[in-house]
């Protein structure tokens, strides 16, 4: 009975994983288990932050307070972010992951093939718990790209609803390319983390 129980928490877990966008890649990506692993010396003082807000997910929810990760690719920007939205779907709050290319391919595909489905996975973006913008910055440039991005953010900060945001944008650049309400909306409810250093990734042996 008890190993019924675990292999239907099992996959319940897995379910809520794939409903929140996070694929197999990042499942392992805890806190936890980056503690087990070991965490690598250049981002322990970032990981310290992200596990700050991870600890205090429920009232930074609550209050709409997001974070922003920015710096270099490699660095595990993308690693800690998925940590925190796991550590709110351990605590009941839902949460949703997805790349900036991933989620204007799916408006742009959506927009021409279902309009039903278009306005539900954009009321999802207004309203799941926490919302991971994954490499802001790495999207198209043209204008209706930066308005879609410009109403994701003010209907969240509306809403008081967090925005975990990743890029490999510094403040400065963000500051270029987008307008000035959505930067400024981002600085005034999220907090910010800037990573620096070379790629933690390593090169598959031959």
């Amino acid at each position: 009975m008890e190993k019924q129980r675990k292999e239907k928490e099992s996959r319940d877990w897995l379910v809520a994983l794939e409903k929140a966008g996070i694929e197999r890649r990042y499942r392992d990506c805890t806190f936890e288990a980056m503690v087990a692993r070991g965490i690598p010396s250049q981002v322990k003082s970032e990981c310290m932050i992200a596990q700050h807000y991870a600890a205090n997910v429920e009232e930074n929810v609550k209050n709409g307070c997001g974070l922003a990760m920015l710096g270099p690719v490699g660095v595990m920007k993308t690693s800690m972010a998925v940590a925190i939205i796991q550590a709110g779907l351990k605590r009941g709050i839902s949460g949703m992951f997805i790349t900036m290319p991933s989620l204007l391919d799916t408006i742009f595909t959506l927009k021409d093939t279902s309009r039903e489905e278009l306005a539900s996975f954009e009321r999802r973006l207004r309203t799941v718990g926490i919302l991971l913008l994954d490499d802001l910055g790495a999207e198209h440039t043209e204008g209706w790209v930066h308005t879609k991005i410009d109403a994701i953010v003010s209907e969240r900060y509306n809403r008081m609803k967090p925005i975990l945001i990743t890029s490999n944008l510094l403040p400065n650049q963000m500051e270029k390319t987008y307008t000035a309400r959505v930067f400024d909306r981002i600085k005034s409810t999220s907090d910010l983390i800037l990573f620096d250093g070379k790629s933690l990734r390593r090169a598959r042996s031959a």
